[in-house]
Order: structure tokens, then C-alpha cells, then sequence
């Protein structure tokens, strides 16, 4: 049995549920897959803050000494200047990655994978889209065999959660407050209904799908302007507003859009509700793979993470087993 130390940068809503996560598959984790994991370490601002179901015994305010105690560091605190040092750090000293820092790999993706790929360490981040649902894993390696035509999805919980409250007849305003008293949204919640949120989620989607390759056009709009005529009037006819991502490949070219569409009932995103996400990637070969899912919360982050944390381990196991084996730049 391999023992795996983790040092967990950050223990808010996602680190949280990390925790407990871990703690409650971790038997399973071993049967299965032959690796022990521990978080030895974990980073915080403030020490006094409660945080129940987590030992106050792993906490220090030393990142620096989480990562040295982790061989994968998870990072788990959002914002993009403080994180990308961190992960800096964490390469240059050896350590696999873990985050589902959306706004840190849209700015500086390119830069950390090429930093992990010279240093021969992995880089997982499946939790930074879509949550739980595996569409990362699903480009990268499940449809790895096909050439990808477009990629179009619901990637932000909190706008579909106002769009599908108000075709019961919410108002956006409250619809909007329901979402944040429910967690879904942020007290400012600009970077979800200005659809940035899903902009940046779309960014990474992208570069996978299509090798790199910048996009030409990039349109972003949000939801601010719907009004409840405008969710009326697509109803009576037959189809729903969302706000859809979408990357298509034309040739050569690649255009990315966030805006507010109408789509037709007879749409899989059309079923798409509340705080859900959703994912159509067509494929040259094999067509439409929808996904769906719980794309946002602590739970179905935290498990897009360990996931992650599990592939690395697991692949380190083998690694040690074939050295020459060698990690890809990002699991």
C-alpha cells in the first residue's frame, strides 16, 4: 500500500468538502486503487475560524510548508495572483498539482502546464469546469480518437438557475437572491450573470478541444437584460432561454461565444435546470456526447478533485513500478 501525503492549500467551501470527502471514501480509495491518501497539511488565513469535521492539528498559515509536507498539493483558494505563486512554487519543488482555479488556468494555463511539463510533474484540474461532471477527462482522453467540431454548454449554475426560476414565473431579481441564499451565487455575482464565469471555463474547453489554437472571436453577454416577456414569448414558442457557451471550429478557425439563446424544447441543454450544467461536444466521428450534471457546490467539486488526486497517485504508483514511464503535462 502506497501512502500519498496531500497538502491542501485553502479550506473554504471546496477545500471543506474536500475533507470531508476524503475522509469518507478513503477505505474505498485504498481497496480499489492501492494508495493511501493523507492530507498531512493545510493552509488558512485565520486560525481561530471554526471549521467543523476538520483537524485543527493539520492547520498552519505556512503555504510554503504545505506544499513542502504534500508530494500532491491541492489548491483550493481561488483568485489568481496568490494561487499562480503558490503553484509556481509547488512545480519548481516537485510537487503534482491539483485545482479547479478556473480564472488561474484561463490566464496563466499555458505557462503552468509547459512549467509542470519541464519539471515532469501533472497538473489535474477537471474541477474546474462544470464541477462534477467529467467533460475535461471526456475531451482529453474518452474522445481523444475524434476530431472535435464544437463544443456548446450551460457552464455557469447560477445563470440557469435564474433563467429556469424565472419560466416558473420568478422574478430575476429574486431569482438571483434565491441563488445567492442558497450558495449558488456570490454576493456579487457580476461574474456570473455578466457570463465571464462561463467565459473563462469555455477558454479551457477550448484549448482542449482544439489543440491550442486561439480563438479568433470571443463574444461575451450575460443575463442582466432578460426579462420575463422574453422568457414568455420563448416559451409560447416551444423553447427556453439559456445561457450557452459555445466553441465551434470552421476552417481553422475557432469562435467562442457566451450569450443568451433560445433553443427548442427537443434540446437536451433545454432540459438543463437550476443550478445544473450541461455539455454537448460533437465529434466528427461519433456525433453529439451529452453530459450533465451537478456543476457547482462543495460536494461535486471536491470529487472532480479527488478524482484527480487519485489518477496522479496512481499514476506516480505505476511510475515507480516502470520508471521510465513518463506523466503528461496535465492529467
Amino acid at each position: 500500500m502506497k501512502r500519498v501525503d496531500i497538502g491542501l492549500l485553502g479550506c473554504g467551501t471546496v477545500g471543506r468538502g474536500f475533507v470531508h470527502l476524503l475522509e469518507r471514501e478513503r477505505t474505498r480509495i485504498r481497496s480499489r486503487y492501492g494508495v493511501d491518501l493523507s492530507i498531512t497539511r493545510i493552509a488558512v488565513r485565520d486560525l481561530a475560524k471554526q471549521r467543523p469535521g476538520v483537524d485543527e492539528r493539520l492547520l498552519t498559515t505556512s503555504a510554503l510548508e504545505v506544499i513542502q509536507a504534500g508530494d500532491i498539493v491541492v489548491e483550493a483558494i481561488g483568485g489568481v495572483d496568490l494561487p499562480r505563486s503558490l503553484v509556481r512554487t509547488a512545480i519548481a519543488l516537485g510537487r503534482d498539482v491539483v485545482t479547479a482555479n478556473k480564472a488561474l488556468l484561463a490566464e496563466s494555463g499555458p505557462e503552468i502546464f509547459a512549467k509542470a511539463a519541464a519539471r515532469g510533474v501533472a497538473v489535474g484540474f477537471e474541477a474546474s469546469v462544470c464541477g462534477g461532471i467529467p467533460v475535461i477527462r471526456a475531451l482529453q482522453r474518452g474522445l481523444a480518437g475524434d476530431s472535435i467540431e464544437s463544443v456548446a454548454g450551460i457552464l455557469n449554475g447560477t445563470s440557469n438557475f435564474v433563467l429556469t426560476r424565472m419560466e416558473d414565473g420568478t422574478s430575476f431579481d429574486a431569482a438571483l437572491r434565491l441563488a445567492q441564499e442558497r450558495g449558488f451565487a456570490e454576493a456579487d455575482p457580476s461574474l456570473d450573470i455578466d457570463g465571464h464565469d462561463a467565459a473563462q471555463k469555455l477558454q479551457l474547453l477550448a484549448s482542449i478541444a482544439f489543440a491550442g489554437q486561439r480563438p479568433a472571436t470571443f463574444e461575451v453577454s450575460g443575463i442582466r437584460d432578460v426579462t420575463a416577456e422574453d422568457v414568455s414569448a420563448a416559451r409560447s414558442r416551444g423553447s427556453v432561454l439559456r445561457q450557452v457557451a459555445t466553441a465551434e471550429e470552421s476552417g481553422g478557425t475557432v469562435h467562442l461565444r457566451v450569450g443568451v439563446r433560445e433553443i427548442p424544447d427537443c434540446d437536451p441543454l433545454a432540459r438543463v435546470r437550476d443550478e445544473c450544467n450541461g455539455v454537448v461536444i460533437r465529434g466528427r466521428s461519433v456525433g453529439d456526447v451529452f453530459l450533465t450534471g451537478r456543476g457547482a457546490g462543495a460536494m461535486p467539486t471536491a470529487a472532480a478533485v479527488l478524482s484527480d488526486v487519485i489518477e496522479i497517485a496512481v499514476m506516480r504508483l505505476r511510475q515507480e513500478a516502470a520508471p521510465g514511464l513518463r506523466l503528461a503535462k496535465a492529467v
